[in-house]
C-alpha cells in the first residue's frame, strides 16, 4: 500500500514511463537502433560538445542573475547546478533541485538572494524559449509535411505562445511598485490580520523585491539573459542535428528545431516521472518517426545516456556546505 499520495503519484508515473519505454523501443526497431549506434565510433564524445556547452552556457546566465555584490564564484554555480539537477533529474524536476539550489548555496549568499536568481534565470529562459517554440511552430507547421495530429500539436503550441506574451506585456507595461506586495495587503484586508507578519509569506516578498530590483535594474543583465536562451536552444537543435547527420540522416533546420521543440514540450509534461524514462525516449523518437525518418531510437538513447553521464558528473561534483562562521556580534552576546 501506498502511504502517501505522492508515492502514488510516483508509482502511477514510473508505471507510464516504462510503458513509454517499452512501445518506443518495439516501434523504434531494438535491432536497427543497434545497428545505427555502431555508426557513431569516435564521433560519441564530439555528441556530448553541444550539451557541455549549454551547461556552461546555463551557469553563466545564474551568475548574472546575481546581484553584482553578493556573487558566488562560477565554478560554485556550476557544481552546485550540476548536483541540483542529477538530485532533480531521479527525483521530480523542478520541485527537489531549486531548493537544494538554494541549500548548497547557503553559506555563499542570503536564501532570497538564490531565490530570486534562480526565479530569475528560470523566467528569462522559460519566456524566451516558449517564445523560440511558439515561432518554430509556426514555420513547422507551414514548412513540414507532417500528419494533422502533429499540427494541431504544433499550432497549439503557437496559440499558448501568443497567450503567454501577451500576459507578459501587460505586467511589463507597470514599472513601479511590486505584485504579491500589494496582494498579500488586500488579502490581509480581507482577512481582518497582516499576513506580512508570516516567515513563508515575508521570505516570497522578499525574493519579489530582490528580482524587481534585478529586472529593473541592469540592461546588461537583461540583454544576456534575453540571448543566452536564444544560443542554448540552438545548442540543443544542433544536438540533433548532429547526432542524425552522424548516423546518416542528415535533416534541415527547420526539422532539427521542430524535433527538439516537441522533445522540450514532452521533457516538461513528464517532469512527475523519475529521470524521465520512456518520456525522454519517447519525446525524441516520436518526432523524428513523424518526419519519415530513421534514427529516432539512436536520438533518445544518445539523449539518454547523455542525462545519465551528466547526472552522474553533478553527484561526483556534490559540493559541501560549510558552516557559517558567528559574527562578533553573536560571539558576545
Amino acid at each position: 500500500m501506498f502511504r502517501s499520495a505522492r508515492q502514488l503519484v510516483s508509482a502511477l508515473a514510473l508505471t507510464v514511463g516504462v510503458a513509454l519505454f517499452v512501445i518506443t523501443i518495439v516501434r523504434s526497431g531494438f535491432d536497427e537502433t543497434i545497428q545505427s549506434v555502431g555508426r557513431l565510433g569516435f564521433a560519441f564524445p564530439a555528441l556530448l560538445l553541444p550539451s557541455a556547452c549549454w551547461h556552461l552556457l546555463r551557469t553563466w546566465g545564474w551568475s548574472v542573475a546575481f546581484p553584482d555584490d553578493t556573487r558566488p564564484a562560477f565554478t560554485r554555480l556550476f557544481r552546485v547546478r550540476l548536483a541540483a539537477d542529477a538530485i532533480s533529474f531521479f527525483t521530480i524536476r523542478g520541485l527537489t533541485g531549486e531548493p537544494l539550489k538554494v541549500m548548497l548555496l547557503y553559506d555563499r549568499a542570503s536564501p532570497p538572494v538564490v531565490a530570486a536568481a534562480i526565479t530569475l534565470e528560470r523566467l528569462a529562459f522559460a519566456i524566451m524559449s516558449l517564445v523560440i517554440a511558439g515561432i518554430v511552430s509556426y514555420v513547422a507547421v507551414r514548412r513540414l509535411a507532417m500528419p494533422g495530429a502533429w499540427d494541431v500539436v504544433f499550432t497549439l503550441l503557437s496559440m499558448a505562445t501568443v497567450i503567454a506574451l501577451a500576459v507578459l506585456a501587460e505586467v511589463a507595461r507597470h514599472r513601479k511598485g511590486d505584485y504579491l506586495g500589494r496582494l498579500v495587503t488586500r488579502l490581509g484586508a480581507l482577512v481582518g490580520r497582516p499576513l506580512e507578519t508570516s516567515r513563508v509569506v515575508k521570505f516570497v516578498l522578499d525574493v519579489e523585491d530582490i528580482l524587481l530590483d534585478l529586472l529593473r535594474g541592469d540592461r546588461r543583465r537583461l540583454i544576456i539573459l534575453t540571448v543566452l536562451p536564444v544560443v542554448c536552444y540552438l545548442l540543443t537543435a544542433f544536438e540533433v542535428w548532429l547526432v542524425l547527420w552522424v548516423i546518416g540522416e542528415p535533416i534541415g533546420v527547420t526539422a532539427a528545431l521542430a524535433i527538439d521543440t516537441f522533445a522540450r514540450l514532452g521533457s516538461v509534461a513528464s517532469a512527475a516521472i523519475p529521470a524521465g524514462i520512456g518520456a525522454l525516449e519517447a519525446s525524441n523518437a516520436a518526432p523524428v518517426a513523424m518526419l519519415g525518418l530513421g534514427g529516432g531510437g539512436v536520438l533518445a538513447l544518445i539523449r539518454r545516456v547523455r542525462a545519465l553521464l551528466w547526472a552522474g558528473a553533478g553527484l561526483a561534483l556534490y559540493p559541501r556546505i560549510k558552516p557559517k562562521q558567528p559574527t562578533p556580534k553573536q560571539l558576545t552576546a
